[in-house]
């Protein structure tokens, strides 16, 4: 692939100092390397489309089960205080105090200054930290690739010939800083076009220095080295399927990589066939020899890769990996295993110059996080965000959660109760392990004893990339509304996107009356669009604001804001006045307003 595209820079095309390669060194055709060098290929062509089939199936079948959870009541006592008696106010006593509902328009009211405030700089610098640090790790791996296909080939590199391979190879960094930091369409198209630049800027520079050179195969280099991987993963790193694909990645790969080698062994070992074909004759069966034999290897492979994910699952719970740490790392062992195809051309054995360079990528980064400690709150401790929303906004409380949780996630955790919009992005890999070994039941919450359980169970700390957990909490249709009381009085700031709020929507009506009875309104902060019935919003806060309870904190004069940002559109304006809002109520809280 890679060889016979560099072959063609000859000294026709090329001065004598840019020949990349020389064709006279180029190994010859070998049957059993390429035989082998394709099967890893097709191995992985295979595997990341079934992946996605397996991941979309396991997933649709994951949220059926969850919807019919929580559409049943529970089992089991119900909790005490699902049904909190409403206490009326005083109003006779005492009179309703006024409420001011301010809407705020990113267009006319973005805060032009630049906060200094040590949370909001901490939150909104946090990704650049950890993409630099996968950024770094990311050109070892080129590193290690560049000298290894120089060194199959049997090359002696020119700095020049060492700068195109490397930035080449380099590619999966693009992706990955993606993956970090990406919250907009506007940051990932400027990175895709800073790396580019970098190309462009290169191959204007050989141009110059050599009139010769054709840039247009130094593109097509580019493209047929790295176009195998960008497929692939344009497929595994799906939004519907980012959260499982890691996980059902190892057992496909294992499975086919287990009935592929399967089928070349017997297939090279007569021995071996002739007693299979014997005992399939004698039972009738001799026809199934091909389909026994891939089914064994991918039974057998399988169940290493089911192990594998037990293992994982494990280390998911200690903490020593992470959701998004999964998913890169997964990235970067197919870029791996795809970019050592070529090497191998020369020699088998240099298919473990793509785990070597995958190794030497998580052992960069494993330093670099161990190296570069992230923020620590002084005089604080770190932040909790309620997630509330409309269940029917679906992608829109997907792309909402995603943006924010770019972010926030480097500053605290965030909680909320499953629903039917987030089941496929917060699905985490203990609880995609409970499913698949029949026991998601346990995850839900049926009475005061599970909730306890639950609460004790979150994840609080840190991971080691410096990222918080998302905490799902699963809910019966009469226990959710215990379970809301206990975030919402556990949790130091809540945002509840009301885009598309209607008076179909009751859990919301019944949540903006939680939040005031329970909470001081600057704690929280809420938001809608052009698809929010704005009229009957008011008239439900309204409502709720003259039956507040006495006992509710909003009787305090400093706590009569319901502030309301109005987002159309999400662009980088747009995330930095949320994030801007929520940090403010974070500072609010720490301040003792309560």
């Amino acid at each position: 692939m890679f060889s016979s595209i560099f072959c063609t820079f000859g000294p026709e095309v090329m001065p004598r100092n840019m020949i990349l390669f020389d064709p006279g060194t180029l190994p010859t055709f070998d049957p059993i390397i390429d035989n082998l060098s394709g099967a890893l290929l097709f191995t992985l062509l295979l595997a990341i489309p079934l992946a996605f089939l397996v991941s979309i199936t396991l997933l649709g079948i994951y949220r059926r089960a969850v919807l019919r959870s929580m559409l049943t009541r529970a089992t089991a006592t119900k909790p005490q205080g699902t049904e909190t008696p409403s206490v009326p106010s005083s109003s006779q006593e005492h009179p309703i105090p006024p409420l001011n509902i301010s809407i705020l328009d990113s267009d006319s009211n973005i805060r032009d200054e630049t906060p200094t405030d040590d949370l909001y700089s901490s939150l909104h610098h946090a990704p650049w930290r950890n993409a630099a640090i996968y950024s770094l790790a990311g050109l070892g791996f080129s590193i290690v690739m560049t000298f290894a296909y120089l060194a199959a080939t049997r090359i002696s590199p020119i700095p020049l010939q060492f700068i195109i391979l490397l930035l080449i190879y380099s590619w999966p960094i693009v992706p990955t800083i993606h993956i970090v930091i990406a919250a907009t369409w506007h940051t990932r198209l400027a990175i895709v076009l800073g790396y580019f630049f970098l190309l462009a800027a290169l191959s204007i520079v050989i141009l110059i220095g050599h009139p010769t050179f054709d840039w247009v195969k130094f593109w097509l280099i580019f493209f047929i080295v790295n176009s195998p991987a960008i497929f692939l993963l344009t497929i595994f790193l799906n939004r519907k399927i980012r959260a499982v694909s890691p996980l059902v990645l190892i057992i496909t790969i294992l499975g086919l990589a287990g009935a592929i080698f399967t089928v070349q062994f017997v297939a090279n070992n007569q021995e071996q066939f002739s007693i299979i074909f014997d005992i399939n004759s004698a039972l009738g069966l001799g026809g199934l020899v091909t389909i026994e034999v891939i089914a064994i290897g991918f039974i057998a492979f399988g169940i290493v890769g089911w192990l594998v994910l037990r293992w994982i699952g494990n280390q998911y719970k200690k903490m020593k990996i992470s959701d998004q740490s999964m998913t890169i790392g997964a990235l970067w062992l197919v870029y791996g295993i795809v970019q050592s195809v070529d090497p191998m051309l020369g020699n088998p054995a240099w298919f473990f110059a793509g785990i070597l360079a995958f190794a030497v990528f998580v052992v960069i980064a494993w330093a670099g996080f161990k190296i570069f400690p992230f923020w620590q709150p002084t005089n604080r401790r770190y932040p909790s965000l309620l997630l509330l929303r409309v269940f029917s906004l679906g992608k829109r409380s997907e792309r909402l959660f995603d943006v924010i949780g770019t972010y926030w996630r480097y500053i605290g955790n965030i909680r909320l109760i499953a629903g039917p919009d987030l089941l496929n992005t917060t699905i985490e890999p203990h609880e995609f392990m409970d499913f698949l070994s029949g026991k998601l039941a346990r995850r839900f919450i049926a009475d005061s004893k599970t909730l306890d359980l639950r609460f004790a169970e979150m994840d609080l700390k840190k991971d080691h990339d410096g990222r918080f957990r998302v905490n799902d909490f699963f809910c019966h249709d009469d226990t959710w509304k215990t379970v809301l009381a206990r975030l919402v009085g556990a949790s130091d700031v809540v945002l509840m996107d009301l885009r598309g709020f209607t008076p179909h929507n009751a859990g919301c009506i019944f949540e903006i009356r939680a939040l005031i009875d329970s909470i001081p309104l600057h704690y929280a902060i809420f938001i809608i669009d052009d698809t929010t019935d704005e009229s009957f919003l008011r008239q439900t806060i309204q409502q709720a604001w003259e039956n507040m309870k006495s006992t509710s904190p909003n009787w305090l004069p400093e706590s009569r804001l319901f502030r309301i940002l109005r987002l159309n559109r999400f662009r980088n304006r747009d995330l930095k006045q949320v994030l801007h809002a929520l940090t403010s109520s974070v500072d609010a809280a720490s301040e003792g307003h309560l």
